[in-house]
């Protein structure tokens, strides 16, 4: 073993993106992702506390429903830390501490988040153009619901494109 594995096996460990600060024209979507689901969190939480189903801006829920859910608390909390991960996932697309993130596993939670999503909105969108389920989705959930999947959809993209950000120049130029 020559001297430079040796040093290279006593340099302590380093991540495979630097971690650098995101200039605010590419990182706003992300803040503002952030802001709308740590918003949503406490929404949950504030239902979880009431023991109530449903989300603020939603149609009121039937009795039946909650005879379907055991725990309406235990659920409503589920949902309220989703929404801070959600919150975490953004933030780290953009702060330095999200560098020590694999960049395949960032991705993948910011992709696969857009799945679910993108159903719930069709969802509300049915219900309030077409009024086939039962009343109470708003137009402004709609909107607001959709302007949320847009930041997202517009911070995934950003963090997708935005490929050796942060890293060395030799290894951007190798």
């Amino acid at each position: 073993m020559n001297a430079t594995a040796v040093l290279n096996a006593l340099r302590p460990w380093e991540p495979a993106r630097r971690p650098a600060v995101i200039p605010i024209k590419w990182a706003w979507p992300a803040y503002a992702s952030a802001t709308l689901q740590l918003i949503y969190a406490g929404q949950k939480g504030y239902y979880a506390v009431q023991g109530r189903l449903g989300i603020p801006g939603g149609p009121s829920v039937p009795a039946s429903q909650y005879a379907e859910v055991s725990d309406v608390a235990l659920a409503q909390w589920t949902l309220a830390s989703l929404g801070l991960l959600s919150a975490v996932i953004a933030l780290a697309a953009v702060r330095p501490w999200g560098g020590l993130v694999p960049r395949p596993l960032l991705l993948l939670g910011l992709w696969g988040t857009v799945v679910p999503a993108v159903a719930g909105q069709i969802h509300v969108a049915g219900e309030v153009l077409f009024a086939s389920g039962p009343a109470g989705w708003s137009g402004g959930a709609a909107v607001q619901g959709f302007a949320g999947l847009g930041l997202w959809l517009a911070m995934a993209w950003f963090f997708t494109r935005r490929r050796g950000h942060g890293a060395p120049a030799a290894a951007r130029t190798a």
